[in-house]
Parts: structure tokens; sequence; C-alpha cells
């Protein structure tokens, strides 16, 4: 017996309990900092991993892409923090006692960019997944 297959129906490798909305990643990601600060930096890294092992449980046909997107987001982060400090280092930037606000805004829209584009891509395959589970039940 033949069966219809989706082009970019996920295909979900290990636990399915494990797999959660890339939306809920995005909240957590957001509300999370306003109550613990996870430690090493994690607040900047560890939504991106999660997002990275959601994915792969998923089966997500754009993993590659959204991987892609979280290791260019995080290299771009990382320049243009040290873009910052080395900035902060020149004559001129000295006298500016707000420069550590803008450049925690300016990073802080960068990681929700980025956030955003890997949570948006991989929503495509969480909700095909879950209207294939639905039917399934």
């Amino acid at each position: 017996m033949s069966r219809y297959q989706i082009i970019d129906e996920p295909k979900v490798r290990g636990r399915e309990q494990l797999i959660v909305n890339p939306i809920i990643i995005l909240f957590v990601a957001i509300f999370l900092p306003l109550f613990w600060m996870p430690p090493y930096f994690g607040r900047w890294w560890m939504p991106l991993v999660w997002l990275g092992i959601n994915g792969y449980l998923l089966g997500s046909s754009t993993l590659k892409k959204e991987i892609l997107t979280s290791v260019i987001g995080v290299l771009l982060m990382l320049g243009l923090f040290f873009t910052f400090i080395f900035f902060k280092s020149a004559e001129p930037f000295k006298q500016f006692d707000s420069y550590y606000r803008y450049m925690h805004i300016i990073l802080n829209g960068l990681f929700f960019l980025i956030l955003y584009l890997v949570v948006f891509r991989q929503s495509v395959a969480f909700e095909i997944y879950s209207y294939i589970k639905e039917g399934r039940s």
C-alpha cells in the first residue's frame, strides 16, 4: 500500500515527548532572564542550542538552515561585542556613559532577530508535525 508523504514532512527522531513548540522556546528566551540569569552567558546561547536539539528531534527539513542561521548569528554577536569593546577603548567614545546601554540594546536586537528567524523557520515543521500527530490520534 502506497502512503502519501508531504515533502516537508518532519521525520521524528528520538523521543516525541521532548519536542516543544518553537514559540515556547522564544517566550522562554524572552521572559526567563527577567527572573533568573543562566550562568556562563547562557542567556545568549541556551535558546539556540535548545532550538537545534528541538529541530533535530523534530526531524525538521530546514535543520541545516536553522543551524547555519544560529551559527552566523552567534558569530555576528561575538563580532559586534568585540567591535564595541574596541570602540569603547577608542578616545572619542570614552566620554559617553550611556555607551553600554546602547551596546546592550543593539546586542539584544540582533539576538532576538536571529532567534526570530530560527523559530519561525522551525515553526513550519512543527505545525506539519502537529497536524500529522493530530491525525494519528
